[in-house]
């Protein structure tokens, strides 16, 4: 799919890609995209989650929203439900992007149960997503959402989105490499790896942040 862009844009593109390499932690570069991308493609809500593979099942952890949150318990309204092919992308061996259109037509989606319990009550309709791959690791699915009276998301968001692709995908996985880490990070692994060395419960809490990128202040 191509599109073009004023060089003004492309400008935008280059230093917005450059902030997010400048990055220290997960966390941050979440912020940083969601704040950054605004700029090009007007949404309602952002939200990013780290993705991964149990037992032949997608997993969603650590979610970072634009919306203001009081715990990370506010996140369950994203990932309450069973998305329609959605598993289709995030088991891809390599990094995509795509609308919630595409995959599922309007009509059919406001029938969903998802749809009706989840997303319509935060006044979401059109979504914009990008599901960062690396080498067959699942690394991190980024999305941008607008409410029903907005239109959906263009040709041009599309391509916006596919040109931010692969340095997003280095970013996640340079992140999770860091973490020295062989998949991304899951709550299940932490207290598996917790009872094998006796950590206790506050230790485990500290583990948990750590994994997930946590700054020293957003610890304390």
């Amino acid at each position: 799919m191509s599109s073009t862009l004023f060089d003004y844009e492309w400008q935008f593109l280059i230093q917005m890609s450059t902030r997010i390499n400048y990055c220290d932690n997960y966390s941050e570069t979440c912020g940083t995209f969601l704040q950054q991308i605004r700029t090009l493609i007007p949404f309602h809500t952002g939200v990013i989650f780290q993705t991964g593979r149990e037992n032949g099942h997608v997993i969603l952890d650590n979610p970072i929203s634009t919306e203001p949150l009081n715990d990370s318990s506010d996140h369950a309204f994203f990932t309450d439900g069973e998305y329609p092919h959605w598993d289709e992308f995030i088991m891809l061996p390599y990094s995509s992007v795509f609308r919630q259109s595409d995959i599922i037509p309007p009509g059919k989606w406001e029938k969903t149960r998802v749809y009706r319990d989840v997303w319509q009550p935060k006044d979401i309709f059109w979504g914009l997503f990008i599901s960062l791959v690396h080498k067959d690791v699942p690394l991190a699915i980024l999305g941008i959402l607008r409410d029903k009276d907005d239109s959906d998301f263009s040709a041009r968001d599309i391509y916006i989105m596919n040109t931010l692709k692969d340095p997003l995908e280095r970013k996640y996985f340079s992140l999770l490499r860091a973490r020295g880490s062989d998949g991304p990070f899951s709550a299940d692994r932490v207290l598996k790896a917790s009872a094998n060395y006796g950590l206790t419960k506050r230790e485990t809490e500290i583990v948990s942040l750590v994994c997930t990128g946590k700054s020293s202040d957003e610890m304390c």
